[in-house]
């Protein structure tokens, strides 16, 4: 039995095709299964590997590479926080703390209901916005814990 409904096969199975060569619709197949999921499964690996007409290692290495992808179950709402050197100057150790202490788990864990997940980050590449804050892969500006509070609040 698959892991995906007939209607999400139709969707994966048309990143085979809609790229001249099938692995080119890899990367966006994987940020699919992230979604549905929330992470990748050893078994999303082997469908995908079949799908794709890969090694299922390729998948894997696709899959553990690149941090957008993770391989436990991650909250509802992914936030990110970035560890870069110019956010790290701007304040993002009390920004972290602020954040497990808002969201009651540590870096890296997920909320018991499962709404929230927190992690760390490299360079988010909004060195001016330090400490630059992500929520579902969406940047938010400077982390404050006014901006924590309103977030947390809203997505609750």
């Amino acid at each position: 039995m698959s892991a995906f409904t007939p209607e999400q096969e139709k969707v994966l199975q048309a990143w085979t095709e809609r790229y001249p060569y099938p692995n080119m619709g890899l990367l966006e197949a994987l940020r699919q299964v992230q979604e549905w999921h929330r992470c990748v499964t050893d078994e999303d690996e082997e469908y995908l590997a079949k799908l794709f007409e890969v090694p299922r290692s390729r998948i894997h290495e696709a899959a553990t590479f690149f941090p957008s992808f993770t391989a436990k179950p991650t909250g509802q709402h992914r936030i990110g926080l970035c560890r870069g050197l110019s956010c790290s100057l701007a304040g993002s150790q009390e920004m972290c703390r602020c954040l497990e202490k808002k969201l009651g788990v540590r870096e890296g864990e997920t909320t018991a209901d499962g709404k929230f997940s927190f992690e760390t980050t490299e360079c988010l590449g909004a060195c001016d916005q330090g400490p630059a804050l992500m929520v579902n892969h969406e940047l938010q500006g400077k982390a404050t814990e006014e901006l924590i509070d309103s977030l947390i609040t809203g997505l609750r």
